[in-house]
């Protein structure tokens, strides 16, 4: 029915993404487009749709991969997709027994990952183990290196072939950036302006964490705004250290990586 809907007049998957038992992510509409998968137009108008690939017989249980997929969705729909902390099953607007009992007491209690653990357990000191699913630059980000000098120094080329289980050697800092030391809570009021600002702009604006403005780019100053405290929020998210809680005011972890 999504693939050939002949009376509305569409060929795609309504959903937003999917999430498959092993883990994988895919993308179905995708970010800032209106799903037509949530059963009434107000509801497509207000939430995304996440299709966890189930069903009543068969594989009717979800795996750790995908609630561990799951989670990856919907942080990547609240990082770049402006979602907001709200999460819900069809069943809480819709008619329905979807998503099942089991999925809908876990996202109930909040959509936690498995046993408390993250996706970056590849991650360990000097090298990354590419786990299924991997791609250099969604390993880059994860790594907070550029994508070319982790190709550079594990010896990769066009076009950038990687494999589970392979072992990657992780790139130092370029410049060896140390944080400075951190200034306090109180220097991060919304509305109020202190000189720590401006470093914390220019640790946002060097990683490229900027996409929230008053509409003519994202530029350091001394006034910590509410687009700072959103661009800080999105860097938050980024790092298993910070997901947990990505305020967007910047502690002394939150300081020590961006600026580090």
């Amino acid at each position: 029915m999504h693939l050939a809907d002949v009376r509305e007049n569409y060929v795609d998957i309504a959903y937003t993404a999917l999430v498959c038992e092993h883990g994988f992510v895919f993308e179905g509409r995708g970010t800032h487009k209106r799903p037509g998968a949530n059963g009434s137009s107000e509801l497509n108008g207000r939430d995304y749709a996440v299709c966890a690939l189930l069903g009543a017989r068969g594989l009717a249980t979800p795996s750790d991969a995908m609630l561990h997929g799951l989670r990856d969705a919907v942080e990547w729909l609240r990082r770049d997709g402006d979602a907001g902390d709200w999460l819900g099953g069809h069943r809480d607007g819709y008619a329905t027994e979807c998503p099942g009992d089991q999925l809908y007491a876990w996202l109930r209690n909040g959509a936690p990952r498995p046993d408390g653990g993250s996706r970056d357990e590849g991650l360990g000191k000097d090298v990354y183990r590419v786990r299924p699913g991997d791609s250099l630059s969604v390993i880059a980000r994860r790594l907070d290196v550029d994508w070319r000098e982790l190709a550079t120094v594990n010896g990769l080329r066009a076009p950038y072939t990687i494999y589970p289980g392979q072992e990657l050697r992780i790139p130092g800092r370029p410049d060896g950036r140390e944080a400075p030391a951190f200034p306090g809570a109180g220097a991060f009021v919304i509305g109020r302006s202190h000189a720590a600002v401006v470093t914390l702009d220019e640790g946002l604006i060097r990683r490229g964490w900027t996409r929230h403005h008053n509409g003519d780019g994202y530029q350091a100053g001394p006034r910590f705004t509410e687009y700072t405290r959103r661009n800080v929020a999105d860097f938050q998210r980024s790092r298993v250290e910070l997901r947990g809680d990505p305020d967007g005011y910047p502690g002394p972890l939150t300081w020590r990586l961006l600026l580090s």
